[in-house]
């Protein structure tokens, strides 16, 4: 913003999009930036230096960065006529002792004489070339006529160095970048990125990106290079955030405040010798602005133009910079509508074979299907369809169809996305009092959710005590395959996501260039979700007529009515008590929270004529801890808890890394324009399994002035869940798929205590080529393996309907005959048996 005008709640940015998602931008938009070679015309008057740095970095739409004490107290001449950005800047500064250095196609960064410069304030500026190692200064940006970034006095990602470019490839994406994706939100920008894979947790919940069914609060997360969301570890400001979902073992971005964020710094390689568990595949840190000056207000209005969702969401910001300090405030309001699937045509249908694929409806439909045993493998097949268009009131067997099953799609009336509300505030505020610095930053959101869900679906028995009662083969019972989506609403879900963070730090200058910085952070997310719709197993027997009546329950079918499950005509006179039937809930709240202190120290060790070896060390203690209850009401009259944790663990680090210089600008030679070395190692000691060290090693090469080339090797680790370590036992009945019918199974879910970490070996290779005579081109490949060992996983869970039928699950499956066997009959009544 411009420092003429500091009017709080001055509206600088406006625009109300409709029609298709636009992002709104700002009416004030700078224009492209431009080349660096390129030369403008300069009109700069006399006056003070600050003034006229910000009037060339207006006119020649670069990025000029420097502290505000470097500029203090200083004129400048008036200067016109036509220049380069860093022709103009350097008759500008001329006699000052002010050097000027260019770290990226649209980054200028001013220094101070080399004897004045401060050693220990160095590090990369966002939006830099990621290998540069530009000073990192608590800089004065200037005015916002210009694409100008504030740069945070933080390390890069990757490192706990400054000044030191990293080995592993990194990907940076301005607040500008993430607007100019196209995207409407945080979350749906980042997970643009090509490194990031589409699977996993999303808001889309129903749409089987998430076979363990981990994110039932509809949370968004990051997977890069799709080894799962908990391979990859998400920061905010260099801090842990709290997880999300049922195993909290990933982070909800959605949340994020756009308003507030500054840059996000993807690093695509293993680090856990810098950050410890869950950076296998990558790390992802939000950097947060720092502080602001002025006042902002944006508005995004949208709607697709094929009918479905409209959003809209207000964004407003305010700060305020003095020396040595500052604070911004950031508030977001997001509104998201459902999207119902029926509004699409490849998810309104599971019948995909117009669009050129398979029939996927189910036979537990509506009308229901008459099952039978397969001689051959034992299982349930549709061998008699209900016929549709009746009542079920009269029916004779010779009216059932045998060999053409009904069939049902499953995804009526179900959303694709759910209708959400965010609310999102972050807080920041830092101080300088001499050689330290103080800062702090708090942030809280709130996100309220509602889905409608699959409709309801259940197989059960039906015998001669159901006034409706007919068997096509004169059997005394039938067992059916049902869909209530065609006598009751579908399953509705609710809930809200609830996250709360602090971070508290404080950072000290040293004597010969070092630093030394201590933090504490605690962050805390809680989750509840209710759902209601669910078939209640209770009603739903004394409906058939196979319980007698419970007086707990207000369902008496005598006087309510007996469901009618041969009934064919969708909400006719079974709706009343279809929807006694579905008056099953469950309720699941969650709690993870970290908590974590650190204190590290860095700085130079010994100048080699490539420059300074950098040494960082320090050691940290966090505490991780997890709380859930279940409460589910399908079997009882009243709400019984199923399951509950409480959990918690403690952490315990040590961590160093060294760079060592061999080559750099004070010798370079032909074939070794730069040659550096880095090692980084970490050892973490968990109460709940022990001690794990992981080390990794890094290069950098320029072989030539705008060339480098950069290789990475180390070693990662993912602790298990809490969770994943300590969920008690649970027996479930499933009716699993077996060639074309269903198997009654019990199947077993729960934790293992004996679990240890998975570990992983990676490298990269990769190179990056900037050309000075082509400015704003940069050419970057980069090569990778990444090899497990011990994942933890559910294979079982993640492919379940498929179970007895995949031969590599075949270890996990155990086949009983208690009819033929004695042990097999002992053996299943001790699992029913159990309190699991």
């Amino acid at each position: 913003m411009d420092r003429t005008d500091r009017t709080p709640g001055r509206f600088r940015n406006l625009l109300l999009a409709s029609s298709i998602w636009i992002v709104a931008a700002a009416l004030s938009a700078p224009a492209p930036a431009a080349a660096a070679s390129a030369v403008v015309t300069i009109d700069v008057p006399a006056g003070s230096l600050d003034n006229a740095l910000a009037a060339i970095a207006g006119q020649t739409h670069q990025q000029v960065l420097y502290t505000a004490d470097l500029v203090a107290r200083r004129r400048a001449a008036a200067l016109h006529g036509d220049y380069t950005a860093e022709d103009a800047l350097h008759r500008l500064l001329d006699g000052t002792g002010i050097t000027v250095r260019r770290t990226g196609p649209n980054v200028l960064v001013l220094e101070a004489p080399r004897a004045a410069l401060e050693p220990t304030a160095v590090g990369r500026p966002f939006g830099a070339d990621d290998a540069t190692g530009a000073p990192e200064l608590p800089t004065q940006s200037v005015p916002n006529v210009a694409p100008v970034v504030t740069v945070d006095a933080v390390t890069v990602t990757g490192s706990n160095l400054r000044n030191v470019p990293i080995a592993s490839p990194l990907v940076t994406l301005s607040h500008d970048d993430l607007e100019r994706s196209g995207q409407t939100t945080v979350a749906d920008a980042v997970r643009a990125i090509p490194s990031n894979f589409g699977g996993g947790a999303s808001e889309s919940f129903g749409t089987g990106g998430d076979p363990l069914s981990r994110n039932g609060s509809f949370s968004s997360g990051l997977n890069l290079r799709g080894l799962g969301n908990n391979a990859t570890l998400m920061l905010m400001n260099g801090h842990r955030i709290a997880g999300s979902g049922t195993f909290a073992d990933f982070v909800d971005i959605s949340t994020i405040p756009s308003g507030a964020l500054d840059r996000v710094e993807v690093l695509e390689d293993g680090a856990s010798a810098i950050y410890g568990s869950d950076a296998v595949a990558g790390v992802v840190n939000f950097i947060m602005k720092r502080d602001y000056d002025g006042a902002e207000t944006r508005l995004l209005g949208g709607a697709a133009t094929q009918g479905g969702r409209t959003q809209g969401q207000l964004d407003q910001t305010f700060g305020r910079r003095w020396e040595n300090g500052g604070f911004i405030v950031s508030y977001e309001l997001r509104h998201q509508d459902d999207l119902p699937g029926a509004d699409r045509p490849f998810a309104a249908t599971a019948d995909l074979r117009a669009l050129g694929g398979t029939d996927e409806r189910l036979t537990t439909s509506f009308p229901g299907n008459i099952l039978v045993t397969d001689p051959v493998t034992k299982a349930l097949v549709p061998g008699f369809a209900i016929p549709a268009g009746q009542n079920g009131i009269g029916l004779t067997p010779s009216q059932f169809i045998a060999g053409a099953p009904n069939l049902f799609n499953q995804r009526q009336g179900a959303d694709i996305l759910p209708d959400q509300t965010l609310n999102s505030i972050y807080l920041a505020a830092h101080q300088g009092l001499g050689n330290l610095e103080v800062s702090a930053d708090v942030r809280a959101s709130s996100r309220r959710y509602k889905d409608i869900n699959v409709p309801a679906q259940a197989t059960f028995t039906v015998t001669g005590a159901n006034p409706y009662f007919v068997s096509p083969t004169g059997a005394a019972s039938e067992r059916i395959a049902y869909n209530f989506g065609g006598e009751a609403p579908n399953p509705v879900v609710v809930g809200d996501s609830n996250a709360v963070a602090a971070t508290l730090s404080a950072t000290l200058k040293l004597a010969h260039a070092w630093r030394a910085e201590a933090y504490a952070a605690f962050a805390e997310q809680r989750d509840v979700t209710h759902g209601d719709g669910i078939v209640s197993q209770l009603i739903l027997n004394e409906a058939l007529g196979n319980a007698p009546p419970n007086p707990a329950v207000a369902y008496n079918p005598a006087v309510d009515g007996y469901f009618n499950p041969f009934d064919g005509i969708p909400g006719g006179a079974n709706a009343k008590v279809a929807a006694r039937i579905s008056s099953g809930s469950v309720l699941t709240r969650g709690r993870d929270q970290v908590m974590t202190f650190n204190l590290q120290a860095d700085g130079p060790v010994w100048n080699l004529p490539g420059g300074d070896i950098q040494v960082a060390a320090g050691v940290q203690a966090r505490r991780e801890g997890f709380v859930t209850t279940n409460l589910v009401e399908v079997a009882t009259p009243t709400p019984q808890l199923i399951s509950s944790l409480d959990l918690s663990r403690t952490v315990t680090a040590a961590f160093a890394e060294l760079q060592v210089p061999l080559f750099g600008a004070e010798n370079a030679r032909p074939g070794f324009q730069r040659l550096e070395l880095s090692l980084a190692g970490r050892v973490e000691h968990y109460d709940s399994f022990g001690v794990t060290a992981n080390p990794k090693f890094g290069l950098l090469w320029s072989p030539l002035q705008d060339l480098q080339v950069r290789a990475t090797y180390g070693t990662s680790f993912r602790a298990p869940a809490l969770r994943e370590l300590a969920s008690p036992a649970e027996y479930n009945s499933q009716m699993l798929a077996l060639g074309a019918g269903h198997l009654l199974s019990l199947t077993l879910s729960g934790g293992n205590p004996d679990l240890t970490p998975e570990t992983a070996k990676s490298w990269t290779l990769g190179f990056d080529w900037q050309p000075a005579r082509i400015p704003g081109l940069k050419l970057s490949a980069t090569g990778f393996d990444i090899s497990f060992k011990n994942r933890i996983e559910q294979p079982v869970g993640a492919n379940l309907q498929n179970a007895l039928q995949d031969p590599t699950l075949s270890a996990f499956v155990t086949r009983i005959s208690p009819a033929t066997s004695a042990a097999d009959l002992a053996l299943i009544q001790r699992l029913l048996a159990s309190p699991s």
